[in-house]
């Protein structure tokens, strides 16, 4: 499927819904329901160089296409930006470059500025990666391997299927991803939601959640999910508190707070530079009242 298109019978926003890497519009399918139930139409392409585009796209033509996208969508309703993965690297690549009605970052790919350590599950698949790469080919991860790192949550049948989906990754993506672009946080004006996974291997959330300190966002953690919500069991919630935020985004709010040491990444020197040590008690990360 190269494209979703899934408009509400009342729509209150419009969310244009960005995959992640290897993955298609089909990633938000089992999604649709919740937002269709809070009034949110979706539309969610695949990306250029996924499914059955062989091409070896590069970071900058992703978010030309996602631009394209919102350039293409009617000016009826307000538009939310969501972004699984890659895509929520995309996400806030493109959010630095427009102001939107919310922006949701779904088990995101930080942006350079942030220092994510690799799991350690994953360095043993390293080997696997470094070959492909360098010699210039696309890369399709192994089961094992996308088994142990994106779909640790899912069930077998389901990850299974998942997997047979999974397409090879573009060899100019993976090459620029292993240093990640850098966004420009102060053009983002758009209230953010990072929505983590406490299992998640592929996207930490003890590295991901710096996000909410970077751009002011708020963060929840569901501690039963892992790197693929929208096929988990118990993802429904996070689709469900997703949608309610494309319809109501609202700034932080500091449910538990915690002050992260210099080791977790951009959080403290940036937190200085733009509201002091006064920042460390007001962190947007924490869990949401709800059942988390």
């Amino acid at each position: 499927m190269d494209r979703l298109d899934a408009p509400a019978a009342n729509p209150r926003v419009r969310a244009l819904c960005v995959h992640g890497l290897g993955l298609g519009a089909w990633l938000w399918e089992p999604w649709l329901g919740a937002f269709h139930d809070a009034g949110v139409s979706v539309v969610a392409p695949t990306l250029p160089g996924h499914g059955g585009d062989t091409r070896d796209v590069g970071v900058a033509d992703l978010i030309h296409a996602v631009e394209a996208e919102l350039d293409r969508l009617p000016d009826d309703l307000p538009v939310a930006l969501v972004g699984h993965s890659l895509g929520g690297l995309v996400a806030q690549l493109v959010l630095s470059r427009r102001s939107l009605r919310a922006g949701v970052l779904v088990c995101p790919l930080a942006p350079g500025q942030v220092f994510m350590a690799p799991d350690r599950r994953g360095l043993r698949f390293l080997p696997q990666v470094l070959p492909a790469v360098l010699s210039g080919r696309a890369y399709r991860p192994s089961w094992a391997a996308y088994r142990a790192l994106g779909l640790g949550a899912v069930d077998e049948s389901v990850a299974r299927s998942f997997y047979d989906r999974v397409t090879a990754w573009p060899n100019r993506l993976c090459r620029e991803l292993v240093r990640r672009p850098h966004v420009d946080v102060g053009q983002v004006s758009t209230p953010i939601l990072v929505a983590l996974g406490g299992r998640d291997a592929m996207s930490p959330w003890s590295r991901a959640r710096v996000l909410g300190d970077l751009y002011e966002a708020v963060v929840w953690r569901y501690d039963d999910l892992g790197h693929s919500p929208t096929h988990e069991p118990g993802g429904l919630r996070m689709a469900r508190d997703v949608a309610a935020f494309c319809v109501s985004p609202r700034r932080p709010q500091v449910v538990e707070s915690e002050g992260y040491a210099p080791s977790e990444g951009v959080g403290t020197t940036r937190r200085r530079e733009r509201r002091g040590e006064a920042m460390k008690k007001r962190s947007a990360y924490g869990q949401k009242d709800a059942a988390r």
